[in-house]
């Protein structure tokens, strides 16, 4: 507005600037008669009261009152004001909404020439933000407190220009013992560290603060008292932009109850592999001798029970004649029994075989396998009638040599105890069961009571005489032992004279 402008409407450029800046203030302005009165406020009054100027020209700023303090706080302020000309405090006030807020208000007496109060101009501002701000600073610091002091950690701040260290109580506790003595500078903690430790702290120190990273440092200090403590120190370096100065604010804690139970792991271990070693050459020693103890069942045992066996058999073919019915019944069955005592200590040592023979894992073709076995079976007994429904492409990873065992084993017993009936039906497949292949042998043979299946796999378990079928009770032993060395599981469904379906799992692991 120019001044030939402002002169016509009785407004001097001084008062115009006047009325830009009250108007344009982000305080609040209200300003009053002697006697009280509002006669103006500013946009930053209704911003903060939420009070349109027309709301309160004429009313007494009264209005604001929040009833938060005294009487007497006010009459305190009106004598401030009388006898000072101004006042200053924080107030709380209540916008229009009827919230109640923090103010820092200052209020001005304005008097004309002859010193008479002719107004008062009151000039405040928002505190919620602050007081806000500053609560949370303060419950963050009551937090970080309690989490320091749970976990026992020290705060402390080192100057690396000029040496000087700071710590709070538990940083100096931690690194001193005590809180009457602790070290000054960071020579003087260097001064508690043992010597040949001393190059590696410093360069985990200094090395991170030169280039103004954060670090972490493990070491051991030496106490005044002697006893050793091992501390980590967790730090970041703030260099200033007005000084220049770099300091390094960091945390510390105590660790020596860690380092004690790793160390004691350390040489638990250190036990542990003696022992290890002891039994492992022990172990050795007694596959040694059962070893040796096999070979001498091998051929020590055996070579009798075939002169046995011999003998007998020259009786019956030279001697036959002169004996009578029962004495060829008798020399029978002593073939028949070294033969049946031949055939278990030979099931007796590939069980021992089997566990520990080394193995390998590659992929095997399960199916092909049993349709050789079958075809064995059938060219053993070709009089039989019998049916094998063998699924193709079942293959899995393990042991060729064990898993044809096992096989041999399970389908010469689905063979074997399906002999009695007029047409055999002997089954090998897979199925999934909760996401895991489970291979089975199933036949229409004369099933057993599941009463006994815990005898199944255990050696010389029978739930058949041997008068209705052959066999010495290791078969099914050798079956779970080398589903076990594979990792799987083994079991059985049976009905007696319905038939039996074994099950086995082989873990993929190639």
């Amino acid at each position: 507005m120019s001044s030939e402008t402002s002169s016509r409407n009785g407004i001097s450029p001084q008062q115009q600037i006047a009325l830009l800046v009250f108007e344009n203030l982000a305080e609040g302005v209200i300003f009053t008669d002697a006697g009280g009165t509002i006669l103006a406020v500013n946009s930053g009054f209704t911003r903060i009261t939420g009070y349109a100027a027309e709301e309160v020209i004429g009313r007494n700023p009264r209005v604001l009152q929040s009833g938060a303090q005294e009487r007497d706080f006010y009459e305190e302020m009106w004598r401030t004001l009388k006898a000072a000309g101004r006042w200053r405090g924080e107030i709380i006030n209540r916008r229009k909404s009827g919230e109640l807020y923090p103010e820092l208000l200052s209020i001005s007496a304005v008097r004309n020439a002859e010193g008479d109060i002719t107004n008062y101009i009151g000039v405040f501002s928002d505190l919620s933000e602050r007081l806000a701000q500053e609560r949370a600073v303060r419950e963050m610091r009551e937090r970080l407190d309690l989490a320091l002091d749970a976990g026992g950690v020290g705060t402390w701040r080192w100057e690396p220009g000029s040496g000087r260290l700071e710590c709070d109580e538990r940083a100096c506790e931690l690194i001193a013992g005590s809180q009457n003595n602790p070290p000054p500078t960071f020579e003087a903690l260097l001064d508690r560290i043992p010597i040949y430790e001393r190059p590696r702290v410093m360069d985990a120190f200094m090395r991170p603060t030169r280039r103004q990273l954060a670090f972490r440092a493990e070491f051991r200090v030496v106490l005044p008292d002697g006893a050793d403590r091992h501390l980590v120190a967790r730090a970041r370096p703030h260099c200033g932009e007005t000084d220049g100065v770099c300091r390094v604010v960091g945390v510390i804690w105590d660790v020596t109850e860690r380092y004690l139970r790793e160390r004691e792991i350390r040489e638990l271990n250190a036990t542990l592999e003696r022992r290890v070693e002891e039994r492992t050459a022990d172990l050795q020693a007694a596959v040694a001798e059962l070893e040796s103890f096999s070979y001498s069942v091998a051929h020590d045992l055996r070579a009798p029970l075939r002169g046995l066996d011999g003998f007998s058999r020259i009786l019956i073919e030279d001697y036959g004649d002169r004996l009578d019915e029962d004495g060829r019944h008798h020399l029978q069955r002593i073939r028949a029994a070294s033969q049946r005592l031949d055939r278990l200590i030979d099931n007796l040592l590939k069980l021992s075989r089997i566990s520990q023979s080394p193995m390998e894992r590659v992929p095997v073709n399960l199916g092909g396998m049993a349709r050789e076995v079958a075809l064995a079976l059938q060219e053993e007994q070709p009089q039989r009638a019998a049916e094998f429904a063998i699924e193709r492409q079942l293959r899995a990873v393990g042991d060729p040599l064990l898993l044809r065992a096992l096989l041999e084993n399970l389908l010469g017993n689905a063979w074997k105890y399906s002999s009695r009936k007029a047409q055999a039906r002997i089954a090998f497949g897979a199925t999934r069961i909760e996401e895991e292949t489970v291979y089975f042998v199933r036949d229409n043979g004369d099933g057993f009571d599941m009463a006994h299946a815990a005898k199944l796999f255990a050696p010389f378990q029978r739930l058949h005489g041997t008068d209705e079928f052959a066999g010495t009770g290791v078969g099914l032993a050798s079956v779970a032992r080398t589903v076990a060395r594979h990792g799987g599981r083994v079991w059985a469904e049976a009905a007696k004279g319905e038939g039996a379906t074994f099950f086995f799992t082989l873990p993929d692991r190639s």
